[in-house]
């Protein structure tokens, strides 16, 4: 949870500023408090939960059961993911629910698109080379990353 407090509102800055070259005194600082909320507190314990129970069905720990735990988790767990984000953020900026319902409609499949690629790739590696006591800090660090392509 500390790892998703520090990194996804430090993600929120930073894209801020690639963006738009926001200063750091400038940034949106409501929105980072929001990205800290929701990932310490809402996919952080969703993430970690989810990961202890894909470990119970997959025990190896080799690069098939790597790449066919990743792709599992692209058709099971990100599209839930997905959707709670954006449902989720948007709710934490007081939207009405059914415009948070029209976020996710409007952002889903492009943010999919992108992030089948690029967590295929993160949990592949994670899953092959990462100790699993170090799954979750190393997604964490690596939604960093992955945070920049969805569409907000």
């Amino acid at each position: 949870m500390v790892s998703y407090a520090v990194i996804w509102p430090s993600s929120s800055i930073v894209q801020e500023y690639i963006q738009g070259g926001t200063t750091i005194e400038n940034a949106d600082w409501a929105r980072a408090t929001r990205f800290g909320i929701f990932g310490a507190f809402f996919m952080a314990p969703l993430f970690y939960s989810w990961m202890k129970l894909s470990s119970k069905f997959f025990i190896k720990k080799n690069l098939t059961t790597a790449v066919t735990r990743a792709l599992i988790e692209q058709v099971t767990y990100s599209p839930a993911a997905i959707s709670y984000f954006f449902f989720g953020m948007s709710l934490l900026e007081r939207k009405p629910v059914e415009t948070c319902v029209n976020e996710v409609r409007e952002k889903f499949w492009p943010t999919y698109k992108v992030g089948v690629v690029f967590w295929s790739a993160a949990q592949t590696i994670n899953f092959h080379f990462v100790s699993e006591k170090n799954r979750i800090v190393f997604v964490s660090v690596a939604s960093f990353f992955g945070l920049y392509s969805w569409r907000m």
